[in-house]
């Protein structure tokens, strides 16, 4: 999902015009819309976690829900998804996104799962906008203003509740392994971020997120191709293949065109509240399906990571809606 309109950190949008009727009816349909997004990313870390689990081979995944993806955006492209019109230089740039989002953000992402608990990585990618500000002004070689230095050493302060580097028990050295992983998966999702900001500017935001997905998925065959061969797909079981299907379709796909749509209609605010929501909302999902029984106890519910989360989340918005 490329976050167009990213800048330094804050997302800035045009302010709709003053509410009519109709504006109001579109207002609930944008409401419910920004929900089945929420509910959809925070899901996406539960089935990607059953994903890792079941198939136990990262690279694997990553080229089956590339390739998946690939295909559902080759047919719709002509129709929900415009043509490509790059130039040959640009087609160069394609490819360094490709790699950026696939052999890197996506397998980081998968490699991660198979070791830590899905409510970290929710919380990990929220870090996204402090990354943009810092790798921003690090190429600017400009300073950010004090009250984003703040919010950023906040946000800092509750990856350290997260990490906890001095728990020393083999179960939280493996989460920990895990959460290193996806801090990898947010770097790379930080830099595309930054690298295609000029091309979804200049192109549909749309195109440039599906043929990047789709030669990265290229990418991926010499890489994962002969383990993909010898994987004894018949062990793997039901629940990964789903939730496979879920990152393919729902996640890479779906949620995609969707944030496209939402970026055209919200307000920040309400873009904030779209991203700042997934967190606590895949620690609930999360605590539901373990008192339900249909996910193990040790998902890192505590205090301590409850606290991390505060931090995070209070320093990552006061860098969204502090102005330089």
């Amino acid at each position: 999902m490329t976050r167009s309109g990213l800048s330094s950190g804050v997302v800035t949008l045009p302010e709709p015009s003053p509410p009519t009727n109709r504006d109001e009816l579109s207002r609930a349909v944008l409401y419910g819309l920004m929900a089945l997004h929420v509910g959809g990313a925070s899901a996406t870390y539960i089935f990607g976690k059953a994903a890792a689990v079941g198939f136990d081979n990262p690279a694997v995944v990553t080229l089956l829900r590339a390739a998946g993806a690939a295909v559902v955006f080759l047919l719709l492209t002509g129709t929900v998804i415009p043509k490509p019109r790059f130039s040959l230089r640009e087609w160069g740039q394609i490819c360094w996104f490709g790699f950026l989002v696939v052999p890197l953000n996506q397998y980081c992402f998968i490699k991660g799962l198979q070791f830590t608990v899905p409510s970290h990585p929710a919380l990990l990618y929220a870090l996204t906008p402090l990354g943009v500000l810092l790798l921003d002004s690090l190429l600017k070689k400009s300073m950010p203003p004090l009250p984003k230095i703040i919010g950023v050493c906040l946000a800092l302060c509750g990856v350290v509740f997260i990490l906890r580097p001095w728990e020393g028990g083999t179960e939280f050295r493996r989460i920990r392994t895990g959460d290193f992983w996806i801090l990898g998966a947010v770097l790379s999702w930080v830099i595309y971020t930054i690298a295609a900001r000029e091309a979804c500017r200049k192109h549909d935001p749309r195109s440039v997120t599906a043929w990047s997905l789709i030669i990265g998925a290229l990418m991926m065959v010499p890489i994962a191709g002969r383990d993909l061969m010898q994987l004894p797909l018949a062990t793997v079981p039901t629940e990964a293949w789903f939730s496979l299907v879920w990152l393919s379709v729902v996640t890479s796909v779906i949620m995609m065109l969707l944030w496209n749509v939402l970026l055209r209609d919200l307000r920040s605010v309400e873009v904030a509240v779209c991203t700042n929501a997934q967190p606590p909302t895949t620690a609930l999902l999360t605590a539901l399906l373990v008192s339900l029984g249909w996910l193990d106890r040790q998902q890192d519910l505590g205090v301590l990571f409850f606290s991390g989360m505060v931090l995070v989340l209070f320093g990552v918005v006061s860098v969204q809606f502090r102005r330089a």
